[in-house]
């Protein structure tokens, strides 16, 4: 019974911590949420399973834990507010399909099949693309569409 104690109580601990650290660091919503931020996430989560379940790891060190990956996780996201670090660090949008034509150079680079572009313009309510002046290729891996005007 002890076991399961010492479990609840830490797993109890690291989520009051994690919800801290995001909320000081500023992340509100999953839709702010970047490639770097999931890494950091995964590591995390790594981090406090392991601890959660390891007898010589306390509260303390589920705490200092958590602390510093919160320094890391805002040490990242100020790097990222520098020109010059966001677009290494979260990529940055691309021209995938311009005037109808598509970017297979790119598609090919990003892994992207046709079914998967074709998926995402009719996301977009676009079932022909012939009719795309200008799609671009978010860092979010959402597709944004300009529609060449009707004549």
């Amino acid at each position: 019974m002890e076991l399961y104690i010492s479990v609840a109580t830490k797993f109890f601990v690291s989520i009051v911590c994690i919800v801290v650290v995001i909320r000081l660091i500023g992340q509100k919503e999953l839709a702010q949420t970047t490639p770097t931020d999931l890494v950091f996430m995964l590591i995390l989560a790594d981090i406090v399973g392991g601890m959660i379940h390891e007898k010589d790891f306390k509260i303390p060190h589920i705490i200092f834990s958590i602390a510093l990956w919160g320094f890391f996780m805002w040490g990242a996201e100020k790097l990222a507010q520098k020109k010059a670090f966001e677009r290494w660090i979260d990529g940055k949008p691309e021209v995938i399909i311009e005037n109808g034509i598509v970017n297979q150079q790119l598609m090919k680079k990003q892994h992207i099949t046709m079914q998967e572009l074709n998926t995402q313009l009719r996301k977009q309510g676009v079932f022909n693309i012939d009719k795309v002046r200008l799609g671009i290729l978010e860092i979010d891996g959402s597709i944004s569409v300009d529609l060449s005007k009707e004549e």
